[in-house]
């Protein structure tokens, strides 16, 4: 497969609330100087109601480079939960190639179907050093502003909406914040369908494990 090689990357700043965990490290900064390794992370997802099946897709950029992409789909899922799992999945990765080994265990994902990739595993000169940055993009708007503005507030009242009920997809949300401040991620909107080298191919991928799943089941 032939992996792609990432010219140039969108820029969009966004500001963030903390509330018991959430992350900091969302709020874009200005790149340090000791910083050797640069990770953009372009995520996507979709569902088709016909089908009733949901798709995601993404890879994953090191300086530039192409180095690792993934996708799989879901049966009675939603556009924003496809959103959430791809970014949430991308930051899997970056966890499984980093040296500094996180302390938390991740949710059980046995019900999203996967279909991976030949490049998945990387070689040894992948591994995270201690200086790097870590960068996601996403067209999704909900996902930036889910983390950045709402998440505080949802902390703040205890997970439930006006309603009364639960904030939906908690359990992701909060993975996903986790990750975010772990990792010190700095999340960047981009434009959909706008001609984005990283957007595209995850669009791609996350479209294709839809196709694959309904061809071959």
């Amino acid at each position: 497969m032939q992996q792609a090689k990432l010219h140039h990357a969108e820029q969009s700043n966004l500001q963030s609330d903390t509330c018991d965990g959430a992350s900091d490290s969302i709020v874009n900064t200005a790149p340090s100087d000791n910083i050797h390794d640069n990770y953009h992370i372009y995520t996507d997802g979709g569902y088709f109601e016909k089908l009733d099946v949901g798709g995601w897709g993404l890879v994953i950029f090191k300086n530039d480079q192409e180095i690792l992409r993934d996708s799989g789909w879901q049966k009675q899922t939603s556009s924003l939960e496809m959103e959430l799992y791809a970014a949430k999945k991308a930051l899997e990765h970056i966890n499984d190639i980093s040296d500094i080994k996180q302390n938390f265990n991740y949710d059980n994902d046995t019900k999203y179907q996967e279909t991976r990739q030949s490049n998945k595993r990387l070689d040894s000169s992948s591994k995270l050093t201690s200086s790097f940055s870590i960068t996601l993009f996403t067209d999704s708007r909900i996902l930036i502003e889910g983390l950045t503005e709402k998440y505080a507030m949802w902390c703040a009242n205890q997970w439930r909406v006006k309603s009364g009920k639960t904030v939906v997809y908690k359990e992701l949300w909060q993975s996903l914040s986790k990750l975010t401040q772990q990792q010190k991620v700095t999340l960047r909107w981009i434009k959909g369908h706008n001609g984005n080298l990283g957007n595209t191919v995850a669009d791609s991928l996350a479209r294709q494990a839809v196709i694959n799943k309904t061809q071959f089941s």
